[in-house]
């Protein structure tokens, strides 16, 4: 019956991509495991009642963890957008689609980020990759991709690929960062709502974990700029860091240290400094709020002291083996006309979009675009987080109190300080003071978010049960109210009048459950917001089993076995061959037009001797090639600030090192001065396989 209904409910309820007529039995029993395991979750809460079987997980939280892990390498999915490689090449997008659909504007994710991960494969795991043009491209300093350093240590999302090979390594890579993510937002929000290592309030910390691994932001930017893991190092190290300050035994505080020291690797590899350095402020606060917590009771002895120097030393030879091996790559990224410096002063964001995110959790099911170029899902995507509930929560418990809560205070402080920086802009000048140069209004929310997680559960923490339910019921519906008119004023033409009602809905028995500890708000809403929140989030990314659109296109598949027999470079002449550029190194194929994290000066040189183009070519870039019979007046030409077209013939080719072309062309019917194209394969996909041939 389950399996009978899924169509109706993935097409109608959802707004998914249609179910294939014919899917493998892999993805139809992964498919009944998806919907069967919340079945038993949710049975088993009304069998022996929520409480029990919330202390059951919370107990077994880590072995369920790497349980879900476990499984989700075992069953081999993960949450890629690859299956848009078949979209792109004529085939059926869902075929091995477990759940949702793929994501037309993951171009990061699954162009860039999986293929350059699964090139890796062919080169070893090398920290250089030869498959990238005629310069081999540093794998390590600048993309996200798998390497055999010891700095490898600060990525361990990676060892997947490693250990497991690329198709199963990518599962393990989707599946890992979002439990962890998770756990340590969970283990986060239980230090930061009790002191001395209590585990009262379960229940707020769930929910928050919940708003941080499945907010729309995150989800929206889970395989891109590395957001989970800058996150899972904050949470992580202030969690260590606290049960360091408070443990004396030399051990313990040993291991807490490495683990702190890792996802400080971890936190600077990332690099992407307009979240680091926002993120960096809220850090920087919340170590100075651990160590306010523990003042007066902090012991350091000489042998932890010696331990930590130790440790560090070591920290400082792995990270600077790193900095030294990839300096060449440093210096190029430096000098390039793109991304090239910001200067960034702020401003510009409207300040009714920090009351209305809830808006942003309709993205999976409802397309959104104000204008495809500037505004898009993933750049209005947010953080779930109330905003400015927790705030008026916090001012409230402290007058309540009478005393002044350390810690909500420099939450409250960095809310106010991004909120005027992201929305009115500061000069220059103290922007850069301050740092903030890089950092631009729009990345500013991922600190809010956050923020106002943190400051949201805390206050409801602090002010447990002081409110009656009626007290409850109506802050709930005034807020509630307040940020469906918030979410219809900003989303005016995408947010109608039922959407309004889901928004009040949402945001009610979200309210609701954070502000009230009773039965009912425990038992009953809260599994209810967690659930919406859970589909929400995990709708933004398909469930895909295994590799297949990467590894198994016959085009590349082609191309591979020509390479073999024809050994040398490839160049893809096509309007997406940039694009495809990618799936061929993904796939072992030596690519000139493969993407170039940093620019091959001395290649493009062969054709530009005098540096007229390089304001062209020198920079991260998605290169284009087009054949031409005759050398163009322009050889390179600008598209986009990542992507600029060569103009080329077969003698210019030659020139670049290029033996056989992939082009939808047809070559071997134009006419080149002293060169011709030798057709060598089949035309699949609209494209054919030639060899270049020089004539004497």
């Amino acid at each position: 019956m389950v399996m009978s209904a899924y169509p109706s409910i993935r097409e109608r309820l959802f707004r998914l991509a249609p179910v294939a007529s014919t899917e493998s039995v892999p993805v139809l029993c992964i498919r009944f495991l998806l919907i069967l395991m919340p079945l038993l979750v949710i049975g088993a809460m009304i069998a022996f009642g929520v409480k029990p079987v919330g202390m059951w997980m919370h107990r077994h939280r880590f072995i369920l963890g790497a349980s879900v892990i476990a499984a989700c390498v075992l069953l081999n999915i993960s949450g890629s957008s690859i299956g848009m490689w078949n979209y792109w090449l004529g085939h059926d997008m869902s075929t091995d689609v477990v759940w949702g659909t793929p994501r037309i504007i993951r171009t990061d994710e699954y162009v860039v980020g999986t293929p350059l991960a699964f090139s890796q494969s062919y080169s070893g795991y090398s920290y250089f990759n030869d498959l990238f043009g005629n310069k081999p491209a540093d794998m390590f300093i600048v993309k996200d991709a798998p390497v055999l350093a010891l700095a490898e240590l600060f990525r361990p999302f990676h060892w997947g690929y490693i250990l497991f090979g690329s198709s199963r390594g990518l599962a393990f890579y989707w599946s890992a960062r979002l439990v962890v993510l998770f756990l340590a937002a969970y283990e986060f929000f239980l230090c930061i709502s009790n002191d001395r290592r209590q585990e009262k309030h379960k229940g707020v910390a769930f929910v928050g974990a919940i708003l941080i691994a499945c907010a729309p932001l995150v989800q929206w930017w889970f395989a891109v700029n590395a957001l989970p893991e800058m996150l899972i190092a904050i949470f992580v190290s202030i969690v260590c860091f606290d049960r360091y300050l408070g443990d004396t035994e030399s051990g313990h505080r040993a291991a807490y240290a490495a683990v702190i020291l890792i996802c400080a690797g971890m936190f600077a590899l990332t690099l992407y400094p307009a979240w680091q350095i926002s993120l960096g402020y809220l850090l920087a606060v919340l170590i100075l709020c651990i160590v306010i917590r523990h003042w007066g009771h902090i012991r350091i002895s000489q042998k932890d002291a010696l331990i930590f120097v130790g440790e560090i030393a070591l920290f400082c030879v792995i990270l600077g083996s790193a900095v030294v091996t990839s300096w060449g790559t440093i210096q190029s990224m430096l000098h390039t006309a793109y991304p090239g410096a910001r200067q960034s002063i702020g401003g510009g964001l409207p300040p009714l979009s920090l009351i209305s995110s809830v808006g942003t959790l309709f993205f999976p099911f409802k397309d959104y675009a104000v204008d495809s170029v500037t505004t898009n899902m993933v750049e209005a995507s947010r953080f779930v987080d109330l905003f400015p509930l927790g705030i008026i929560l916090a001012v409230f418990g402290m007058i309540k109190r009478k005393k002044v809560d350390v810690l909500s205070a420099w939450l409250i402080t960095v809310i106010t300080l991004f909120s005027v920086f992201a929305c009115v802009g500061m000069p220059l000048w103290l922007s850069k003071i301050m740092m903030l140069t890089s950092v631009t209004s729009g990345r500013c929310v991922v600190v809010l978010g956050v923020a106002n997680i943190a400051v949201l559960v805390r206050a409801a923490a602090i002010i447990d049960g002081e409110l009656s339910w009626k007290q409850s019921l109506l802050v709930t519906f005034v807020f509630a109210a307040i940020l469906a008119w918030a979410n219809h004023a900003m989303y005016l033409s995408y947010i109608g009048r039922l959407l309004v009602v889901v928004c009040f809905a949402i945001a009610g028995l979200l309210s609701f459950a954070v502000l009230n500890n009773g039965v009912i708000a425990r038992t009953v809403v809260a599994p209810i917001v967690s659930v919406g929140l859970l589909v929400s989030g995990l709708s933004v990314n398909p469930v895909q089993y295994g590799s297949a659109p990467v590894t198994k296109q016959p085009l590349i598949q082609q191309v591979q076995s020509l390479q073999s027999e024809n050994p040398g470079m490839w160049a893809i002449d096509d309007a997406f061959g940039s694009q495809l550029a990618n799936l061929a190194v993904a796939n072992g194929i030596n690519t000139l037009n493969a993407l170039e994290v940093t620019p091959d000066l001395a290649t493009w040189k062969k054709l530009d001797p005098n540096g007229q183009w390089e304001e062209i070519y020198n920079r991260y870039a998605f290169v284009s090639v087009n054949v031409v019979e005759q050398e163009s007046a322009d050889v390179f030409t600008l598209v986009a600030p990542d992507s600029f077209t060569v103009h080329v013939t077969p003698e210019q080719l030659r020139k670049l090192g290029v033996s056989n072309v992939l082009s939808p062309q047809k070559l071997d019917a134009m006419q080149f001065n002293g060169y011709s194209f030798e057709r060598i394969g089949e035309t699949i996909n609209g494209r054919t396989p030639y060899r270049i041939v020089q004539h004497q």
